[in-house]
């Protein structure tokens, strides 16, 4: 059996396309705790005596492989989230893979022919018997061909057998997966983590390390379709460095949450939570702009050619005249000529 079998490109793209074998929050937390339990068990007392992060680090390779049973994050990547020395994150892993607990493939490299990062199956999920089968139980010089020929065969039978549909948890793949894959639109640095192309560098250096590269883009596009709604409903009043101010904020405050949460948000809630934020950006951004505007009454110009020498005069005898009026009018009716008006009526009647 080989030392170091090589995951090739195109079937490590097809096990990414497996379902997830949980999707409740209350499965995954159970899941999670199943792989966890393990580790424990294999590491026996000395848990007791590990520091926090370094149980935490152990438990987010767990988080990492709810879905489907394997991660890939590497180990400079986990040491740097927990604030812990990455010699310690591969010694626990070579420990774990002599208990048995865990088993470690390497996908082929995109610079050389040789191996690139591990990908990690934890044993205790439950895909990891699909796996075993594909990577695992032969012992031939040829054990990846072979293995590669059957997930090929599945590909070809997936769509025509039910009972194939239950037992390989396979999606077949959407044929405009280039155009919607992120990771073609990502440069991998094992200094610089992974930097999405397309989104702003800022943003890239905020998240490093913590969005993988398709919840990035998702949650960028919701900023950019924040930006398009706010330009839709408020005029042309945002430039891009507005929307990059935005967007710079949205991520800070997306971190923010997401290291309270301890890494459990799914992508939805991180997508639907940047355009949350965004939106509320741009409306602040807007008032803060244009102030309401208080209506004044427009006055009317005053003439100021010459008037004749009489119109003085006659403006204080018409003043007069109005004031007069007033008086009469706001003087009170006597008893007594109520009831002279009363008998005058009477006659009528």
């Amino acid at each position: 059996m080989r030392k170091h079998t090589i995951i090739e490109h195109r079937t490590f793209k097809q096990i990414l396309q497996y379902r997830p074998v949980v999707t409740s929050e209350a499965d995954r937390n159970r899941l999670k705790m199943t792989m966890l339990r393990s580790i424990i068990h294999a590491i026996g007392e000395k848990w007791a005596r590990m520091k926090d992060e370094t149980k935490s680090a152990l438990e987010y390779l767990c988080f990492l492989s709810i879905e489907r049973g394997f991660v890939y994050a590497g180990s400079k990547h986990v040491s740097e989230r927990y604030d812990i020395d990455s010699s310690t994150v591969r010694r626990y892993i070579a420990f774990l893979e002599k208990k048995g607990v865990i088993k470690r493939l390497w996908r082929s490299s995109t610079k050389h022919n040789g191996r690139g990062k591990a990908v990690i199956f934890l044993t205790a999920h439950p895909y990891f018997e699909k796996y075993y089968y594909f990577f695992f139980l032969h012992e031939q010089a040829h054990a990846q061909t072979h293995a590669q020929a059957e997930i090929v065969e599945n590909d070809r039978n997936i769509e025509t057998s039910d009972e194939q549909k239950e037992s390989v948890p396979y999606i077949t793949p959407d044929f405009n997966y280039k155009k919607g894959n992120n990771h073609l639109n990502v440069n991998h640095s094992s200094n610089k983590g992974t930097f999405v192309k397309f989104v702003s560098k800022e943003v890239n250096r905020i998240v490093a390390h913590i969005f993988d590269a398709e919840t990035l883009k998702k949650a960028w596009d919701r900023v950019t379709l924040a930006f398009k709604k706010a330009v839709k409903v408020f005029g042309n009043v945002f430039s891009n460095d507005d929307r990059k101010k935005v967007a710079i904020a949205t991520f800070v405050s997306l971190k923010h949450y997401f290291m309270q949460r301890r890494g459990k948000m799914l992508a939805d809630e991180i997508c639907a939570l940047a355009y949350s934020i965004a939106h509320k950006q741009f409306g602040q951004m807007k008032r803060e702009r244009q102030p309401e505007i208080v209506e004044t009454v427009e006055q009317k110009p005053v003439r100021t050619e010459a008037l004749p020498d009489w119109f003085d005069s006659y403006i204080q005898s018409f003043n007069a005249y109005c004031e007069n009026i007033k008086k009469e009018q706001e003087e009170k009716v006597t008893q007594d000529e109520i009831e002279e008006l009363r008998k005058r009526l009477a006659q009528y009647a």
